[in-house]
C-alpha cells in the first residue's frame, strides 16, 4: 500500500492506486495522427522566403544530414517547412513526427511549478521529505540519492547526484525486463553523491522529479501532460515511455508500423556500433526495430527526452510557455521560471551568453543592428535526433527546429551549431521586417 507523504509536510499527496508502469502500461489504442492546423494566418511572402532561405542555406551545407522540419510562430501566424528525408525513400514533411529530445524537459519543469503553486510541496522541501512515503524511496541507496537535496537544487541540476547513464550494463539490462518503473532507473546510479550546489547537467535529476510529480498526482507523466497542457492547448504529441510500445516478447523485432500517422522519422547517426559504415539510418542498420527503440530505449527517456511531436506543436508550446501572457502556466509560475537562470550555470552546449534555470536555458542572439535579444527554451539531441526550441520576448516570436540526425557539429555562422545558425537567421530576418 502506498501511503501519503509524511505528516511533517502540510501538503497531501494523492498516491497512485496502482503502479503507473507495468508490462502493458503503454500501447495507444490507435495511431496518433499528426495533422497541420489550417487555423493560422501567414507571414508575408518576403519573410517566408527569408525563413526558407535560412533553413536551406544551412541544411544544404551539411555533409551528414537526413531531414529537417521547422516552425515559426507568433500571435496566430504560423510558418512551417520541411526538407530532406524522414526515411529511405520517404520525404520529410511538416506533419512528420520526430523526437523532441531534451526539449521535453520544459514540460516537466512547467508541471513541477504548477504542482508547487497548488501547495503540494515547495521548492525548498528536501527530497527525503517529499518522497518519504513513496514505496520505492527506502530502496534507493542512501549514499547515491541525497535525501537532503531540495526540489530547487534538483530542478536546477545542482543536486550533486551522479548520472545514471554512466551505467552502460545496467541500462542494457533494463531494456530486457518485462516490468519497469522509473525507480529502476534511479537504482542505476553507481557513484556516491557530492555536496549540492554545483551545476552538473544530467538526467538523474529529471527522473527524480518525474517520480515526485507522479507520486503527488497519482497519474503518469503522460496523463499529467495531457491534462495540464496538451488537451487545453490543442497540441498533438506522444509521450515515451508511457505511450510507447508495450513490452512484449517480440519487442526487439516490432516495426511499430501503426504507431503514428504519418510514420515518425527514422533516426540517422553514426551506425558503426551496429556494424555499419559511417552515417546512416540507425533502425535499418541496427539489429532491432523501431518498436524496441520506442518501447525499451524509451525507458531511458522517461521525464527527460521522450516526447514525439512536430515543430508546429513545439513552437506553439514555447510561445504559450514563455510569453508574458501565455496560457501554458500561471503568471506566478512563469515569473519563477524566468527568474531561475544563473550565470553560474552554463550548460554543456552553451557559451558565455547562455545560462540554465528550471530545465530551461536562456541565451542571447545578435541582431543585424548590433542589438541583442533574449531567447528562452531548450535544445536537445542524441540517439539520431536533434531539437531546438526558442522564444524571444523582444520579438514575440517562437521557433522550433527538429531533425532526424544529431547535427552536433559547427554550423556556417561560426562556433554555433547548425540549428542555432538557423534560429539566428530567422530572428534577424523577422527583426528587420518588423522594424524591431
Amino acid at each position: 500500500e502506498v501511503n501519503p507523504p509524511t505528516a511533517t509536510l502540510t501538503r497531501t499527496a494523492v498516491p497512485p492506486a496502482t503502479p503507473t508502469h507495468s508490462p502493458g502500461f503503454a500501447k495507444l489504442a490507435q495511431p496518433t495522427e499528426f495533422v497541420s492546423s489550417k487555423d493560422y494566418g501567414e507571414f508575408g511572402t518576403g519573410l517566408r522566403t527569408e525563413f526558407q532561405a535560412a533553413v536551406d542555406n544551412e541544411f544544404s551545407a551539411l555533409e551528414e544530414k537526413a531531414g529537417i522540419s521547422v516552425a515559426v510562430y507568433t500571435n496566430g501566424k504560423l510558418w512551417t517547412y520541411a526538407t530532406g528525408e524522414a526515411d529511405k525513400g520517404v520525404d520529410m514533411t511538416v506533419e512528420t513526427p520526430l523526437l523532441i529530445s531534451s526539449t521535453s524537459k520544459t514540460f516537466l519543469s512547467a508541471l513541477i511549478l504548477a504542482q508547487i503553486e497548488k501547495g503540494l510541496y515547495e521548492l525548498t522541501d528536501p527530497l527525503g521529505t517529499v518522497l518519504a512515503n513513496h514505496p520505492d524511496f527506502a530502496s534507493f541507496a542512501p549514499d547515491k540519492v541525497n535525501p537532503d537535496v531540495t526540489i530547487e537544487e534538483i530542478l536546477t541540476m545542482s543536486s550533486g547526484m551522479d548520472d545514471f547513464s554512466y551505467n552502460i550494463e545496467g541500462k542494457t539490462a533494463s531494456f530486457k525486463q518485462p516490468v519497469w518503473t522509473p525507480s529502476d532507473t534511479v537504482k542505476l546510479i553507481q557513484s556516491p553523491f557530492s555536496a549540492p550546489g554545483t551545476f552538473k547537467y544530467n538526467d538523474t535529476n529529471v527522473v527524480l522529479l518525474g517520480i515526485v510529480a507522479e507520486f503527488y498526482a497519482g497519474e503518469s507523466l503522460a496523463d499529467l501532460y495531457r491534462e495540464a497542457f496538451l488537451t487545453r492547448l490543442n497540441m498533438t504529441a506522444v509521450i515515451l515511455p508511457e505511450e510507447g510500445i508495450a513490452w512484449h516478447t517480440q519487442l526487439f523485432n516490432d516495426p511499430a508500423d501503426d504507431f503514428t500517422l504519418p510514420r515518425m522519422a527514422m533516426p540517422y547517426r553514426d551506425v558503426s556500433p551496429w556494424g555499419g559504415a559511417g552515417f546512416g539510418n540507425m533502425i535499418h542498420t541496427a539489429p532491432f526495430e523501431l518498436g524496441y527503440y520506442l518501447g525499451a530505449v524509451g525507458r531511458l527517456r522517461y521525464g527527460c527526452c521522450g516526447i514525439i511531436s512536430t515543430p508546429e506543436n513545439v513552437a506553439r508550446w514555447a510561445y504559450e510557455l514563455y510569453r508574458p501572457n501565455g496560457s501554458a502556466i500561471s503568471v506566478t509560475a512563469r515569473d519563477q521560471l524566468l527568474n531561475s537562470f544563473s550565470g553560474a550555470r552554463v550548460p554543456p552546449w552553451g557559451g558565455t551568453n547562455e545560462s540554465y534555470g528550471y530545465f530551461a536555458s536562456k541565451r542571447t542572439f545578435d541582431l543585424p543592428d548590433s542589438t541583442t535579444i533574449t531567447a528562452y527554451g531548450h535544445p536537445g539531441g542524441g540517439g539520431g535526433y536533434a531539437s531546438l526550441m526558442r522564444y524571444s520576448p523582444e520579438l514575440d516570436l517562437s521557433i522550433s527546429i527538429l531533425a532526424n540526425s544529431e547535427m552536433s557539429f559547427r554550423g556556417s555562422c561560426g562556433p554555433e551549431k547548425p540549428m542555432n545558425c538557423i534560429a539566428a537567421a530567422i530572428f534577424a530576418a523577422y527583426s528587420v521586417a518588423e522594424g524591431r
